[in-house]
């Protein structure tokens, strides 16, 4: 996994190419695994149900490797791919959604006021069907093709986050996914980076069951800056390479 190793500015853009995904391929099978692998001790699961990385992704937190629970407490937005079998999220095809796992594309910002659970973090709020779908709806944008490339990128203005993919796709072809959200109105988790910004509408003073009142999900008066990552951050699934080439970090004067 890369990561920035101080918290980005207030405005930016990073962008990278990505190419060659070689995490599995989400049907019966081994994959992408030798076989046998457990999501152990945090998950008593079979680690091949799914597997995949991370294209481009903004944390609350320092990324470093983890399990995958902790990174699904870090998020804020996420452009990733989790190639699972059986699926357990939907696949948009240009006219309809259904049950597939093969190579998905998932750009998704997290939904600080749903409810969530203690594994698997706050509800998505999926970009698909040129439109954001319904909190909690686990649905991909298109599918990736393993031997191509694409540029994606994240960008964050005040308050509005524009997550971008570009390249071929299974189903749309040659074309550009881009999709904005502007995380004060839609509570992103932990979008606040300062007390400037205003996130009275979002907190939550309650803890996680397991954790108790002591470790509130969004108090008042924290904040959390924005740091990227790319790659595989989890050391209890995933397994596979892919290819990272001309990163740049852009910002405005």
């Amino acid at each position: 996994m890369i990561r920035s190793a101080t918290p980005l500015p207030d405005r930016y853009r990073i962008s990278l190419r990505v190419g060659f995904a070689d995490f599995g391929d989400g049907r019966p099978g081994s994959n992408g695994y030798a076989g046998g692998e457990r999501a152990e001790p945090w998950w008593n699961d079979d680690a091949t149900t799914q597997n995949g990385f991370y294209w481009l992704t903004i944390l609350d937190a320092q990324p470093r490797p983890h399990n995958n629970t902790w990174i699904h407490h870090h998020r804020k937005v996420v452009v990733d791919s989790d190639n699972n079998y059986p699926p357990w999220m939907e696949m948009f095809d240009g006219s309809r959604f259904s049950l597939n796992g093969e190579h998905p594309i998932m750009m998704f910002a997290l939904d600080g006021r749903g409810a969530g659970t203690e594994m698997t973090g706050k509800p998505f709020l999926s970009y698909s069907a040129g439109a954001w779908q319904p909190s909690g709806a686990i649905r991909g944008v298109d599918a990736y093709l393993p031997g191509e490339w694409y540029r994606v990128s994240i960008e964050r203005s005040d308050n509005v986050y524009t997550l971008e993919i570009a390249g071929r796709f299974r189903y749309g072809g040659q074309r550009t996914y881009r999709a904005s959200i502007d995380a004060q109105a839609n509570c992103v988790w932990h979008f606040n980076r300062t007390p400037a910004e205003d996130a009275s509408g979002c907190l939550d003073e309650t803890g996680w069951p397991s954790l108790g009142a002591a470790y509130p999900r969004w108090p008042a008066g924290q904040t959390w800056p924005d740091w990227f990552m790319f790659g595989d951050p989890h050391n209890n699934y995933y397994r596979g390479q892919v290819l990272y080439d001309d990163v740049q970090l852009e910002v405005w004067r």
